[in-house]
């Protein structure tokens, strides 16, 4: 559903945040997602807690366990505008008690009857963990996934846009072999897609739990006539999530650590293509650059520079403390005898955290990538660079597959080769000069066909299936992103009709 706080409310507050930025920790600032906070933050959680107790409260008027005229007013007017975050946190003050606080403060809004009953045979964790799941998975169908949707079909464009255009494909940093600015990109997103279907299909696996102190159910047999399963079937069914099954007092680490570690998956390959961008941006390569060039300031003092400030934060601060937070989640993997308070503190840091800077990460990356200024022409002027050492690697291949079949002997084709470059640089002549002087590997030329011959001595040639595994892919892909985008459309209209 909608962020839980409303746009006009959202936009006064985080006003209010940017008025503080002096006083308040970068974190709560700087680096703070408008849109994140009314889906992952105290209110917004609090918020998904009163709509888990309005959803209690219908279904057990709906089978007769609670008075029909109790349940309607507790449905009416037990919403955040009747029962406000901040009244709770002075209730908790007062009492030492979040859940217990906001329970009296509902209460206040009620009438003495249904006063008695806001939160029957109910535990702490039934509200929290259950609210959060709701909010974790509405963050992911209405924020996450919609962005990351929005970046992978934006890099498949500006793929389509270059699917010719070529580049030098490196490792170690160095100069290996050609490739495509579209070849390039499908290796972005063959790390991005597959972990962000496993995001959705965690997301649809967070659970709640309605089963009382300690999970037993007991509470629910003592006061209720109707099956404790009855009553968790249709809560669930209403909610939207499933339930975990057999729990104690709270629901199983192992579900939000799944949907955290997913998350962070997706998000480190976001980290590389930032990365690879600020590389690509550096003086030695301006190949690519963040933003378009006429928008991007330099340093403070040095007015000829580009900063590639948006990918430094995404693949520095942001993914550091992303991969930080996600080992304080499996922390709470332990309990003491079921449960203790530790996990309590634990989880209103990293849940927020998590979801603030994943989104920052995949709302500044889909940015990049709109945004990004690609320039063919320094790829091109790079591909020469090295003065044809880059074919180095189709000639030894090809020589060494020659020699194996035109003669009875073995020659180190890799070694003839590297001696061959060794001398260009020693030299400083063209690596395809000196390979014009070479007898044995002028034999193997003089055989190959002309297309072959291209393909060893032309990089532009030299690219494989560069082009048709593009467009395999991104049609792949594609697809699955449009299933995305129907399940999201699904899931909101579904969300939007909770009680």
């Amino acid at each position: 559903m909608p962020s839980q706080i409303p746009k006009e409310e959202l936009d006064l507050a985080y006003g209010k945040i940017k008025d503080l930025m002096g006083y308040l920790p970068s974190g709560a600032e700087r680096y703070l997602e408008k849109d994140v906070i009314g889906y992952t933050m105290p209110d917004a959680v609090h918020s998904y807690m009163l709509g888990v107790l309005r959803t209690y409260a219908h279904v057990l008027g709906e089978l007769g366990e609670t008075p029909q005229e109790v349940a309607d007013e507790i449905v009416s007017k037990v919403r955040r505008e009747n029962v406000p975050f901040k009244v709770t946190r002075d209730w908790e003050d007062k009492i030492k008690h979040d859940i217990r606080g906001m329970v009296r403060n509902a209460q206040t809004s009620l009438s003495d009857k249904a006063k008695n009953f806001v939160y029957p045979g109910l535990t702490s964790y039934d509200l929290v963990n259950t609210a959060w799941s709701m909010a974790l998975k509405d963050f992911a169908y209405e924020l996450m996934i919609p962005k990351s949707i929005e970046f992978a079909k934006t890099l498949i464009g500006r793929g389509r846009e270059h699917k010719d255009t070529i580049m030098t494909g490196r490792t170690h940093k160095q100069h290996a072999a050609p490739t495509t600015v579209a070849h390039y990109f499908s290796e972005i997103l063959g790390g991005f897609v597959p972990p962000l279907n496993g995001y959705r299909n965690s997301t649809d696996d967070l659970r709640g739990k309605l089963s009382g102190f300690v999970g037993t159910n007991a509470a629910k047999v003592l006061l209720f006539d109707t099956d404790p399963e009855e009553i968790d079937r249709r809560f669930f069914e209403l909610i939207g999530l499933k339930k975990d099954e057999t729990t104690c007092q709270v629901v199983h680490q192992y579900w939000y650590t799944d949907y955290l570690s997913r998350l962070v998956q997706m998000c480190g390959q976001i980290a590389k293509f930032a990365n690879d961008i600020r590389n690509y941006q550096q003086t030695e390569v301006g190949e690519m650059f963040e933003q378009t060039l006429d928008e991007q300031v330099g340093s403070s003092t040095g007015a000829h520079k580009k900063n590639p400030i948006n990918t430094e934060q995404i693949s520095g601060m942001r993914w550091t403390q992303l991969v930080s937070q996600l080992f304080a989640s499996y922390a709470d993997f332990i309990t003491d005898f079921q449960r203790d308070l530790r996990d309590s503190a634990n989880k209103r840091i990293y849940m927020e955290d998590i979801s603030n800077l994943s989104y920052g990460m995949i709302r500044k990356a889909a940015n990049v990538a709109r945004k990004m200024t690609i320039r063919k022409e320094k790829m091109a002027e790079n591909l020469g660079m090295t003065q044809g050492l880059i074919c180095a690697e189709p000639l030894q291949v090809y020589l060494q597959r020659w020699v194996g079949l035109n003669t009875n002997e073995f020659i180190d084709a890799h070694e003839h080769v590297r001696q061959l470059t060794d001398k260009a640089r020693d030299e400083g002549k063209p690596f395809l000069d000196l390979v014009a002087e070479d007898d044995l590997i002028q034999r193997a030329l003089q055989d190959a066909p002309d297309d072959k011959k291209d393909m060893i001595l032309k990089p532009e040639k030299y690219l494989g299936t560069c082009a048709e595994d593009f467009e395999r892919d991104s049609q792949k892909w594609e697809k699955q992103l449009y299933d995305l985008e129907r399940n999201v459309e699904i899931y909101i209209e579904t969300a939007n009709k909770r009680i």
